[in-house]
């Protein structure tokens, strides 16, 4: 079920308190969202749900760009994808503290990672963020929580509200001269991808396309320095 796509609130979401930064360039800022002085701390998240996405929530299967749901309806969904993910959240929690990154092509063509996935918004105000989250479209994901945890990267793609299968990202699905393939740090991930553990400094390529003619992916990514 494709999810209405409407932009809302996206350049709203600056209105943040910018708390300082652990880190240079690109997706290195630590960010605070406005609001969450008086929220209570997030359940402690420890391990992935057995079946995601964890609560009903629809997952577009349109074409790209796909909109954060922060940025759609003023961002009244934002807090059902961070809950369908198996997150609760509040403010950032940096005792552990770590990045992945993620590039994804359809047909040769880079699809962007969008800015404030993982956001909880209401109306202009970002009022808390889910252990995984984006600050830009640079394709760094942020892996934050209060202690050592597993994550998965099929909890972001359902924070994003994207359909993501072993066999379909989104519309694009395997068959018919076409395949759909995970790559991690260059080499081809054969496991089930949703169920993928991000660690630090991968690379993550999801790459759909021509049978036999994907685009060799990255072995790597420059993160910027401190990240």
């Amino acid at each position: 079920m494709p999810r209405r796509r409407r932009a809302g609130v996206l350049a709203g979401l600056l209105v943040v308190v910018v708390a300082g930064c652990s880190g240079g360039g690109s997706g290195g800022g630590h960010v605070t969202p406005s609001g969450t002085a008086s929220a209570t701390a997030p359940v402690t998240y420890r391990t992935p749900p057995a079946t995601l996405p964890a609560i009903p929530v629809p997952l577009t299967t349109q074409p790209p760009p796909w909109l954060p749901p922060a940025a759609i309806n003023n961002g009244a969904d934002s807090a059902a994808y961070v809950a369908a993910a198996g997150f609760s959240s509040a403010a950032e929690m940096l005792q552990v503290h770590y990045h992945a990154h993620l590039d994804i092509e359809v047909d040769g063509k880079a699809v962007t990672v969008q800015p404030f996935l993982g956001w909880v918004v209401k109306g202009q105000s970002a009022t808390g963020l889910a252990p995984l989250h984006t600050h830009d479209g640079s394709g760094i994901i942020h892996i934050e929580n209060s202690v050592p945890a597993t994550f998965v990267l099929g909890q972001f793609f359902v924070e994003w509200g994207v359909k993501f299968t072993p066999t379909c990202l989104g519309p694009y699905c395997t068959g018919h001269g076409k395949q759909l393939a995970v790559f991690v740090n260059g080499k081809p991930y054969t496991g089930d991808p949703t169920r993928l553990v991000l660690a630090a400094h991968q690379e993550i390529a999801v790459e759909y396309g021509a049978t036999g003619h994907l685009p060799t992916p990255p072995s790597s990514y420059a993160f910027p320095s401190g990240l």
